[in-house]
């Protein structure tokens, strides 16, 4: 008998400010995944991506992350990888993500395997729409995203 680790792909971002939403649009781009494989769209994320790490083993966040690379450019790490430089939220929502998970690792809630699946955004500034380089790599993220899926 295989093991098949529970998997969820979440998807975070604010789809009103730019390239900000394209943790979210990257989810419109994933083909047919296997059946262990859930997709979850926390647009808000902060605290509420707290309430829904406790039920997988392996969770994949697709987000758009300021690493400083080129707009469009993808990067796949834990959080291990990575530290934060941002100091203060505006809300409970707007939290960090790697205080999340460290949070639900202190409470025990933290999947056995966490991957990050982030997108160089172009600009976050208030309105509809994502950038033209980084809407022509979310197909690219998506391939990379189903790829994680597989055991």
């Amino acid at each position: 008998m295989t093991y098949t680790k529970k998997t969820a792909i979440i998807g975070i971002g604010n789809t009103l400010m730019t390239d900000d939403g394209a943790g979210v649009r990257v989810l419109e781009h994933l083909g047919k995944l296997p059946d262990h494989v859930s997709i979850l769209e926390l647009a808000t994320g902060g605290m509420t991506l707290l309430h829904h790490l406790e039920d997988f083993n392996r969770v994949i966040i697709a987000d758009a992350v300021d690493f400083g690379g080129s707009p469009g450019e993808i990067r796949i790490f834990t959080p291990d990888e990575v530290s934060s430089i941002k100091t203060v939220g505006y809300s409970l929502h707007d939290l960090d993500i790697l205080m999340v998970l460290n949070l639900a690792k202190k409470m025990g809630t933290l999947p056995e395997e966490v991957v990050i699946a982030a997108i160089q955004p172009a600009s976050l500034e208030m309105k509809e729409g994502l950038t033209p380089r980084v809407e022509a790599a979310l197909p690219e993220l998506a391939r990379r995203i189903s790829e994680l899926t597989v055991n």
